[in-house]
């Protein structure tokens, strides 16, 4: 659908929504994925279009969508029509996104590593990087062409996040990182040397608990 747009075209045609309130946002994301899933829906990639503009850019929205401070946020509790094979929250609008096929590389990657900065792990569906450490070993090229633009406390706030836990110092987080590693530097060795940085650094702060 957006291959005859120029990318000034592309970019505005993929902006994001505004919106009056945040429980309006969190409805909005919700009707436009159960359209997106519906088995009648013909138009699927519009209502996808619709779901990745509707969805947050920053992790405080995130937070203020699907978390929980003081009280659950609107989207805490939703789960959408049935499980997606995704990377993380199988059925969850999370998860929803993470699997998404139908947007431009360049313009997907970049609100999915906005999401991840400055993220940290809570005990909601707020962790784990939203699934983004997968996208960097499954797809590290479009990835990391995204990460890399970023500055490297931003970086390293995306990485910190992928590992982030009430124990992060866990086998399955080291055995991650092992393999992720070589993954990165392939990529990008600034990128590898970030991860390094974060991952070395949060492993150093849960061996003070």
């Amino acid at each position: 659908m957006t291959t005859n747009l120029c990318t000034a075209q592309t970019e505005n045609y993929f902006k994001d929504y505004t919106f009056e309130s945040i429980q309006v946002q969190a409805d909005s994301i919700h009707q436009f994925v159960v359209k997106a899933m519906s088995e009648k829906t013909e138009n699927k990639d519009k209502w996808e279009r619709k779901f990745f503009c509707a969805f947050p850019s920053s992790y405080a929205v995130m937070d203020s969508i699907f978390g929980f401070n003081e009280k659950p946020a609107p989207l805490y509790h939703s789960k959408i029509p049935r499980k997606v094979k995704s990377y993380v929250n199988s059925d969850s609008h999370i998860g929803f996104f993470s699997q998404l096929t139908s947007i431009p590389a360049n313009i997907y990657y970049n609100k999915y590593v906005n999401i991840c900065i400055d993220g940290y792990w809570q005990a909601d569906k707020i962790r784990a990087g939203f699934g983004f450490g997968l996208h960097l070993f499954y797809n590290p090229k479009p990835s990391c062409i995204a990460l890399a633009k970023k500055s490297d406390s931003e970086i390293k706030s995306v990485f910190r996040f992928i590992f982030d836990g009430p124990h992060p110092g866990n086998k399955q987080n080291r055995h991650f990182y092992k393999i992720l590693l070589p993954v990165v530097k392939a990529e990008n060795e600034r990128l590898s040397k970030l991860l390094t940085v974060a991952f070395n650094k949060l492993m150093k702060e849960s061996n003070q608990y």
